[in-house]
């Protein structure tokens, strides 16, 4: 039996990712930007076929996830999992880096290493990805997983047995996948694969 493999990939650029602005609910489409990371992402991942393709619920995710698989005539069909949505950023969903530098608040509790008050806690956002690792299964396949930075690098953590603040250690480009096959022993491949001067401006 084959190992499953999961391309997991960040969505498109949106005008607030282009802003340095943090986004979760909202539900901001892709701009000119995103359009074109997510048409080149189509065309470097054509010569896959995939199993499973499954997305969060979110505008930008899901544009994303249809212009990769229209590239093959032989897609599955996508489903939608909210599980996969982001990190909800509650208060702060919309401020800057420089709003949060100038915030007495939460500029000392991001130098405290502590988390701001309102957000989703990284424990939470870890158990829904190992949710969402748990309904893939063993059974194999190529399955295209399209969703958001902080879930999906939280997801990458719980994949390897580490825990969630490992995230914190990693960054996700635009439309840069990572390939990872879970399991026991779990391999990650690679970390935003692709042409780096198709990276995106933004790390949040």
């Amino acid at each position: 039996m084959t190992r499953p493999r999961l391309y997991l990939v960040r969505h498109g650029e949106t005008d607030w990712n282009a802003e340095g602005r943090l986004l979760s609910f909202t539900d901001r489409p892709l701009n000119d930007t995103g359009e074109r990371q997510a048409a080149t992402l189509a065309g470097d991942l054509a010569g896959i076929r995939w199993d499973r393709a499954i997305s969060s619920p979110l505008v930008r995710a899901r544009r994303t996830a249809d212009v990769v698989l229209a590239a093959r005539e032989d897609a599955p069909q996508l489903e939608i999992d909210v599980r996969l949505r982001e990190m909800d950023f509650g208060p702060y969903e919309g401020w800057s880096e420089e709003q949060l530098e100038n915030d007495p608040l939460a500029s000392s509790r991001r130098r405290d290493g502590a988390q701001l008050p309102g957000i989703e806690s990284e424990d939470d956002v870890a158990e829904r990805a190992r949710a969402v690792l748990a309904s893939l299964g063993d059974a194999g396949g190529t399955t295209l997983v399209v969703g958001h930075g902080r879930m999906l690098r939280i997801l990458i953590a719980v994949a390897l047995g580490l825990p969630p603040s490992f995230a914190g250690s990693l960054r996700m480009r635009n439309c840069r996948p990572a390939v990872l096959e879970p399991g026991p022993r779990p391999l990650l491949l690679a970390l935003n694969a692709g042409d780096p001067a198709a990276e995106a401006r933004s790390e949040i």
